[in-house]
């Protein structure tokens, strides 16, 4: 059987996406997620769904999450807004856009103390569990951090999944650094995993690529062949930024606009490198491999407009995508013998 694996996107509010897409993902597999992939790798806001699917949660009280509590994380849209005052009180004048009070108050409240313990119980039966993979980064050590459901050996095997999510989700502009002081005596100051991460399908490719090896002792190139992905984002960019326009950009404009663009460069990479690894002709990949990503236009493209009106937009887009015949088509092709 095929080593399969799902990777989701960061990418905010925007997770609503991949979300209604698993919903239709479900539906066509007949049974709750979980119980279809061996390791599914989440970076940002994916890392709260590739969390909550681990936990048996489904596509659809993902969805209302977002939906019901967006606004509890991303309360308002323009850094005047009177409600940013505590924040900037806090930080100063260049405070991140938002507390991180409502993110953490959302996480705790939808995973409480649960820990990877709860997902990956037993390491000793790895391969007969689901496995979760989040990308952060570590400011203090400048290095990225991975962390695995299955590492119950490592420094964060007692962190709780809200403070995973946490770290994974702390964009930088957007949200204040996430500090972990775990009993190892260390400290971790982490940010989005999007800075190194944003498409965590190398990441997970590379993860299944070592577990398949150290399973089955082979060193050759034969256990590439059973790995299956899919891939799912949150949104591509269709405006371009002219180079007439950003040839003149400085410390201020960049400034405003590197969150988005460090978000949108890494998930191609990303892609490149799985699909060079996995290898094959189109036709052949098609059956192995599967990425979904929409075309969207701002507005649609902010990553913190909670607005029911902007929600209902992007879903809007979101249905028009994954009902179409091509890509119906394709998700059937992989979907065929998973």
């Amino acid at each position: 059987m095929a080593f399969r694996i799902l990777c989701l996107d960061g990418g905010g509010i925007r997770g609503i996406m991949p979300a209604r897409i698993l919903q239709k993902v479900e539906e066509r597999l007949g049974s709750p997620l979980k119980n279809h992939f061996d390791l599914i790798a989440g970076t940002s806001t994916g890392s709260i769904l590739a969390i909550g699917i681990g936990l048996g949660k489904s596509p659809e009280e993902l969805l209302n999450l977002y939906m019901n509590k967006g606004l509890d994380i991303f309360p308002y849209q323009s850094i005047f807004s009177f409600k940013r005052l505590p924040i900037i009180l806090k930080y100063g004048p260049s405070a991140p856009k938002f507390s991180n009070e409502g993110l953490m108050a959302v996480l705790q409240g939808e995973y409480g103390e649960k820990k990877f313990s709860d997902i990956t119980p037993d390491p000793d039966k790895l391969m007969d569990s689901l496995k979760i993979l989040i990308p952060s980064y570590d400011t203090i050590r400048r290095n990225p951090v991975i962390f695995k459901s299955w590492r119950h050996d490592l420094w964060y095997a007692n962190v709780p999944l809200w403070e995973i999510c946490l770290s994974s989700a702390s964009a930088p502009t957007y949200f204040p650094a996430h500090r972990i002081t775990p009993s190892n005596g260390e400290e971790y100051s982490l940010i989005d995993g999007g800075v190194c991460a944003n498409n965590p399908v190398a990441c997970a490719v590379a993860e299944a690529i070592k577990l398949l090896r150290q399973h089955s002792g082979q060193f050759t190139g034969d256990f590439i062949k059973p790995i299956k992905v899919i891939s799912i984002g949150t949104g591509d960019p269709a405006s371009p930024i002219p180079w007439k326009k950003v040839r003149g950009w400085g410390l201020v404009q960049w400034g405003l606009r590197i969150a988005d663009v460090f978000m949108d460069a890494p998930p191609d990479i990303h892609r490149y490198v799985a699909e060079q690894i996995i290898g094959g002709t189109d036709t052949d990949r098609e059956k192995r491999y599967l990425r979904l990503q929409l075309p969207l236009k701002d507005p649609l493209l902010a990553m913190d407009d909670a607005r029911q009106a902007n929600l209902e937009g992007i879903l809007k887009e979101t249905d028009a995508y994954i009902n179409q015949v091509e890509v119906q088509k394709k998700l059937e092709k992989l979907l065929a013998d998973w």
